[in-house]
């Protein structure tokens, strides 16, 4: 009896080992054996909260397939967008229908590949594209106002911003790219602009030419009323002139419209003066010489030529033929016939000047004092024919 009292006494901890794994068993088993009797005493309660639970979660994954699939329509449905998302290396992640319709790459093609792709070969020599997405990380926002590059290797003007795109915690997952086709848009622009310069050149020629032309005129005038008289009158040609061009946009002018427009000056009967030719234009330079040349001829025709006497007509033609260097070139005729004795001038006018002097170097111009009438052969080149 002593022994067995010394020996439990001795040796506590083996004792507490030993009842250690009842107790545990106890505690572990308690609570399963507890559900296992809840479950048994009240099966539908049970039941009722496993399938409210699964309900629960079939709904919330319901809700992000509906809330995923809206995502997208609203994505493809944006078809005039490009809306491309990138990772940080700047890899397409994502790539909607307006993307495809603008650039012609499909989704399954471009992912994973660098966003540079559709940046023209310019803009990649100097780092466009990592300067875009390192601007977008730096200041929130890179604007795109430029050239790209369509899958079959056409250019469209791009028009759009680079953005970061953020985490809940505000840390960066990539970038995120919208932008729009404004072709169309850069276009009418560009056209404008050259527009502007063509009309500020243009009319800084209109100004030098007003100042030659009063400059000659007063030259050849005696007196304030003939320099007005003479030089109202050759304005008034210009702007005629300026309305021609003005109908075709200011590009080039039907030279029968020219000749027309400068024969207006002419308040006799129309059936004295015949016009006949093909169909061609004139460069826009040329149309505002002739017109002053014809304004010159039908003006000199009336105070001393053909037109002067009730009898006079004059017969305006012109036909077509090759240049010397292939190409092509018109040949304008002024012809004047019964109106008084023509004898050459003692001195050159105005009009002489600017028929012989006004003409550019690649034209000539003729003048035949015929003692039957005044002949005037006009040589120009041809920018094309009417068809």
């Amino acid at each position: 009896m002593a022994e067995a009292h010394c020996s439990s006494c001795s040796n506590p901890r083996a004792d507490r080992s030993e009842r250690r794994p009842a107790s545990l068993a106890r505690i572990t088993v308690l609570p399963t054996e507890r559900s296992n009797d809840l479950a048994s005493a009240h099966p539908d309660r049970f039941d009722q909260a496993a399938q409210a639970r699964i309900a629960e979660l079939e709904a919330e994954n319901q809700a992000l397939r509906e809330q995923e699939t809206r995502a997208r329509l609203i994505l493809d449905s944006a078809t005039d967008y490009a809306i491309i998302t990138l990772d940080t290396d700047g890899c397409v992640t994502s790539w909607n229908t307006g993307a495809q319709a603008i650039m012609g790459y499909t989704e399954a093609e471009i992912r994973g590949r660098s966003g540079e792709i559709v940046f023209t070969s310019d803009d990649r020599a100097i780092g466009r594209f990592t300067a875009e997405l390192r601007r977008a990380a730096e200041t929130g926002c890179a604007s795109n106002e430029r050239w790209h590059l369509r899958r079959d290797g056409t250019r469209f003007w791009a028009s759009g911003l680079m953005m970061p795109l953020l985490d809940e915690d505000g840390r960066s997952q990539g970038f995120l790219n919208i932008l729009r086709d404004r072709t169309e848009i850069q276009a009418a622009a560009e056209r404008r602009e050259l527009l502007m310069a063509e009309m500020n050149h243009r009319l800084k020629n209109t100004f030098a030419l007003v100042r030659g032309v009063a400059a000659q005129t007063r030259r050849h005038t005696e007196t304030a009323a003939e320099f007005q008289a003479a030089f109202a009158a050759r304005l008034q040609v210009l702007a005629r002139s300026n309305d021609v061009l003005t109908r075709t946009d200011w590009h080039d002018a039907p030279l029968r419209d020219v000749i027309d427009s400068a024969l207006d000056a002419y308040g006799g009967e129309p059936c004295r003066i015949a016009i006949k030719g093909p169909s061609v234009l004139l460069a826009v330079n040329l149309a505002v010489t002739v017109s002053l040349s014809f304004h010159e001829l039908v003006t000199n025709a009336v105070k001393y030529g053909a037109l002067s006497v009730p009898a006079g007509r004059v017969d305006v033609s012109w036909i077509v033929s090759k240049g010397r260097k292939n190409g092509s070139k018109v040949e304008i005729m002024w012809r004047e016939r019964g109106g008084p004795v023509v004898k050459p001038p003692q001195h050159r006018g105005f009009g002489s000047q600017l028929l012989e002097k006004g003409m550019p170097s690649d034209g000539t111009v003729k003048l035949d004092f015929r003692p039957e009438g005044l002949e005037c052969r006009i040589c120009l080149p041809l920018i094309s024919s009417i068809s």
